[in-house]
């Protein structure tokens, strides 16, 4: 299996939950009203509530434009490892993720490819979407999910409160024994007025975890075609193969 680092599966919930899911997009608002929230359908009604209207915010957007912060807090280091950057997306299938703080790494992902490019090191991947279908990382990228299918694989709690003001705080216990071994747990702070998240966080099994705050959060805005399209320089080294995002790991 090929491994997938903390701070793409980070990626790829947030563009699950911070976005429309990909395949959320092909509903309408009227689907949400008679779909129930994720499968094993919660009985704490204000859960079941949030739930649903967090499905109808998501197929409401059809595009998105947020700076985020990340912090990453990693047993190996005395100290979290801080970066921030911009999230783009565009209905259905168009998402660009880029680092702009320490080090510049851009993700890009549309209906056909995966771009990854890494400046410093003079290095990007440009590999067709189709590669990933039938495999675990597929489910990570986020293709062909919806909240209903997230369900599958988490338990949806609330939390009694919430310690950030205005937000609903969502509990995601893994469901099956094998995400256990890699995820302890996932925290989705819910803005009560957009019901969009505010803060997301992954927490590992071995007690490492990832905090993504969004900021600035603006949707269904004007977002350029060239978002999505990657100009490499002529002395970038270009892999058509996936490495599993370990190029973008070097830096921690």
């Amino acid at each position: 299996m090929i491994r997938v680092p903390t701070a793409l599966r980070i990626l790829a919930i947030a563009m699950i939950l911070a976005c429309p899911a990909l395949s959320v997009a092909a509903r309408t608002p009227d689907d949400a009203q008679n779909s129930a929230a994720p499968s094993d359908s919660p009985t704490n009604p204000v859960l079941a509530r949030i739930l649903q209207a967090f499905d109808r915010a998501q197929i409401e957007t059809s595009t998105l434009v947020a700076a985020f912060t990340e912090k990453k807090d990693l047993k190996l280091l005395a100290r979290p490892v801080l970066s921030r950057g911009e999230l783009y997306y565009n209905r259905p299938n168009q998402v660009r993720w880029e680092y702009v703080e320490p080090d510049h790494k851009v993700f890009v992902i549309t209906e056909d490819m995966y771009v990854a490019y890494y400046p410093a090191l003079k290095r990007a991947e440009e590999v067709p979407i189709k590669k990933f279908v039938g495999k675990r990382l597929f489910r990570f990228i986020g293709l062909g999910q919806s909240i209903d299918e997230l369900g599958k694989y988490y338990e949806f709690q609330l939390a009694p409160q919430s310690d950030l003001k205005d937000t609903h705080l969502l509990l995601l216990v893994p469901r099956k024994k094998k995400l256990r071994e890699r995820v302890a747990e996932m925290k989705i702070w819910v803005d009560t007025s957009t019901y969009l998240p505010r803060q997301l966080q992954y927490v590992e099994a071995d007690g490492d975890s990832t905090l993504l705050t969004f900021h600035d959060v603006r949707t269904n805005v004007e977002v350029a075609a060239t978002r999505f399209r990657l100009e490499l320089p002529k002395d970038v080294v270009v892999s058509e193969s996936f490495n599993g995002f370990s190029l973008g790991e070097q830096s921690f």
